[in-house]
């Protein structure tokens, strides 16, 4: 028999515990199949297809009309990832094998960050809080990028930790680095470069002249748009900003206060006037322009419906994950985040009557938990606002920036990518209580 230190033995049943939760998930999604979420899926494995055979950083159906917003739509990270997991290795089951390992990876290092500033927390709180995290689960069992870039975040918050206490200039540049594959992995952490730069400021505390490192992702985002430039003639970072302006966000928001006739219309006059400019690079700008100015006719309200959905992030229980990892029928009425934004919660009631019995059982208790998640969130920063540690800060600083980011479309989904991060903090506020 294996002898496991004293130490040790709490932390190795944690980790048993976790393992086999994973390795339950794993194993109910390859006896299902089906590896491909939504469209996203499609977009990535099509990126990394189209790099193998050479035809280059598309993520469309080279066989179909060429549109230029499929050149930029998909940084090409994950797709590379997918590449070298799933064509090298000849199985997508090799990419989520990692992608569990990667969670279970993530999920540890935050653990080892919390507990070098504090006393350990309660594992019945966290257990409690991670097995009633479903989307931790399942998107480490599909071809989507949350879980890469959830670990390159914890790597980022590693190294952040690294420089303030080791006060190495190789942490340093291995934090610029990560930054780099982050924007790589999903656009949003593109505009992580303005707070990178402040904060290589506040390292030169640490390390002299590491403002100038900050450079390294500034450069590294302009030679990628520039590249993006070559391709399409439009100087962008990614296609999906313009998309979601305009079929999310400003619709959505139409959709709430207008209704969705009206919605469609104005969706519809946009798309007019950008297919009427000759070249892409204008009707990127058409798009970005008139979504806009539409906002900006209701500027006051649209940031309050913005608030809301990003407050929304932390209690949804995620319905439609849950739905499309079971494969549970699909009544055909529309999704969770539709009803909520067009009916209201009047309309949210009615809308579980027709659900599966699994999603009527899982749902109040999942969200039952996400209040008391966001209440210990609270709590720890109302009781250590204080005293937390610089690197405390920094973790609440890309909550609050992938929160703030999301808007409108704030869904489980979205708080995958820093859900370690966020349920230890949670964890952390009750755990003082619990014991």
């Amino acid at each position: 028999m294996i002898h496991i230190p004293e130490r040790f033995r709490g932390k190795y049943k944690l980790f048993l515990v976790i393992l086999v939760a994973h390795g339950l998930f794993f194993a109910i999604k390859l006896s299902l199949g089906n590896f491909f979420f939504i469209e996203d899926s499609f977009e990535y494995y099509r990126l990394a297809e189209n790099i193998k055979h050479g035809v280059g950083f598309y993520s469309g159906d080279i066989h179909a009309n060429i549109q230029f917003e499929d050149y930029t739509k998909r940084p090409p990270l994950y797709s590379i990832f997918i590449l070298v997991f799933s064509f090298l290795l000849h199985s997508k089951i090799a990419v989520l094998f990692v992608q569990n390992v990667l969670s279970i990876a993530s999920i540890f290092m935050c653990l080892r960050l919390f507990e070098a500033y504090y006393k350990p927390i309660s594992q019945k709180i966290l257990l409690a809080f991670l097995f009633t995290s479903l989307s931790q689960f399942v998107y480490s069992n599909y071809l989507m990028s949350e879980i890469l870039l959830q670990f390159l975040i914890v790597l980022l918050c590693y190294l952040f930790h690294a420089i303030v206490t080791e006060k190495k200039w190789l942490y340093l540049v291995c934090f610029q680095l990560v930054i780099i594959l982050l924007f790589l992995t999903k656009p949003v952490f593109y505009l992580f470069l303005v707070p990178n730069l402040v904060l290589s400021v506040w390292f030169t505390k640490h390390i002299k002249n590491a403002y100038l490192y900050a450079f390294l992702p500034i450069i590294a985002c302009v030679l990628y748009m520039n590249w993006n430039y070559q391709r399409t003639g439009s100087f962008e970072f990614s296609s999906i900003q313009n998309i979601n302006l305009k079929n999310y966000n400003l619709y959505y928001f139409n959709v709430n206060k207008y209704g969705e006739a009206y919605a469609q219309e104005v969706n519809s006059k946009i798309s007019a006037i950008a297919n009427a400019k000759n070249t892409y690079a204008e009707q990127q700008k058409a798009i970005k322009e008139q979504s806009i100015s539409y906002l900006k006719k209701d500027g006051l309200e649209y940031a309050f419906m913005h608030l809301k959905g990003s407050l929304r992030i932390f209690f949804d229980p995620g319905r439609f994950d849950i739905h499309n990892f079971f494969e549970l029928k699909n009544t055909g009425e529309m999704g969770f985040l539709n009803q909520l934004n067009k009916n209201g919660i009047g309309g949210t009631l009615n809308y579980f009557k027709n659900q599966p019995l699994l999603v009527i059982v899982l749902i109040p208790i999942l969200l039952l938990f996400n209040v008391f998640k966001f209440i210990g969130f609270v709590l720890f920063w109302v009781r250590h606002y204080k005293t937390a540690p610089a690197l405390y800060w920094f973790m609440l600083l890309i909550i609050l920036y992938i929160v703030g980011l999301t808007g409108p479309i704030g869904a489980a989904r979205f708080l995958v990518p820093i859900l370690p991060m966020y349920l230890l903090f949670a964890t952390s506020g009750l755990s003082k209580s619990y014991r």
